[in-house]
């Protein structure tokens, strides 16, 4: 509640909804990664992918 108080006051229960959703976390959420291989990609490429693959 504090961000909400520094950048601007809401006036409606739905912009203050809208601005606690946007204000910063904690702990943010996980993301994900998918990493394909084009046809055209040369070998230094490849070798990261394969490096990267066995890595997880």
């Amino acid at each position: 509640m504090d961000a909400l108080d520094r950048v601007m006051k809401p006036k409606t229960k739905r912009a203050k909804r809208f601005l606690e959703k946007r204000e910063p976390k904690l702990s943010e959420n996980i993301k994900n990664a998918l990493l394909i291989k084009g046809g055209n990609a040369n070998t230094t490429v490849t070798q990261v992918l394969k490096d990267v693959n066995v890595l997880f």
